[in-house]
């Protein structure tokens, strides 16, 4: 199976739903730490782009910076429960 844009963008929600979830069940922050860091690491390594756009170094950049961005986000926001 090839990851489309629309297919690895619906995996990003639901990793990441997954992970919020486990983190309120469980009251770790940890999972949610993890589960942005596994779809930010998704993006980095895996860099798709929406159907008719333009494929060239500097969108493929940016989409691997939108991964980067989704692993500091998972390092930097703990909720305290």
């Amino acid at each position: 199976m090839k990851l489309t844009y629309k297919i690895q963008l619906i995996l990003s929600i639901i990793l990441i739903l997954l992970a919020n979830i486990l983190t309120e069940l469980l009251h770790h922050w940890l999972f949610r730490s993890a589960g942005f860091a596994v779809c930010g690491l998704l993006w980095i390594i895996h860099p798709v782009l929406p159907h008719g756009a333009e494929v060239s170094k500097r969108t493929l950049l940016w989409v691997r910076l939108a991964g980067i961005l989704l692993i500091l986000i998972g390092i930097f926001t703990r909720v305290h429960l």
